[in-house]
């Protein structure tokens, strides 16, 4: 393996991930789920650390960037094995295969009872309504695009237009 490669692939994904993920928190936080976090019914308090408990809170600001920088790595290693296939792939192909797979794998299809996954629309209880798991969508989708489109992006150019014999 190409470790100097492997280490610039993932550092391109870290980054990528932890800006989309914090852009895309910020812009959704307060027009669509910051109701479920904090307020007169902060549904997703009773499972996460909320702004609300200040002391728990903390917790979660100082493992921020290192936790998403872990799992920009971790989703690096998974996608390096098919380097070589996307880098010859267009823009095109890889963002949507990109997008594809962090939108499937690890969200919809994704084995955690969490808000907007299917395993949360069956096993979580009926006070996350079908609104709960709608109102996360956007910021999921919107990161999983931006992030997608960012090392789709990032990677060597190809063009989506075919050349032709001239």
């Amino acid at each position: 393996m190409n470790m100097k490669r492997f280490f610039t692939f993932a550092g391109k994904v870290s980054v990528a991930h932890l800006v989309t993920y914090f852009i895309a928190g910020a812009v959704a936080y307060p027009f669509l789920t910051k109701q479920f976090y904090v307020g007169p019914d902060p549904l997703f308090a009773v499972f996460m650390r909320t702004e609300a408990e200040p002391d728990l809170w903390r917790h979660a600001m100082a493992w921020f960037i290192p936790g998403q920088i872990l799992r920009g790595v971790i989703m690096a290693a998974a996608l390096y094995p098919f380097f070589d296939a996307l880098n010859n792939w267009t823009f095109r192909k890889r963002f949507l295969s990109l997008a594809g797979i962090y939108l499937v794998f690890a969200f919809w299809s994704s084995a955690v009872a969490a808000p907007g996954t299917i395993d949360g629309m069956i096993y979580m209880r009926p006070e996350f309504t079908a609104y709960a798991h709608l109102a996360v969508q956007p910021e999921i989708i919107a990161q999983g695009l931006g992030l997608a489109a960012w090392v789709a992006w990032w990677m060597p150019p190809k063009t989506d237009i075919p050349a032709t014999n001239a």
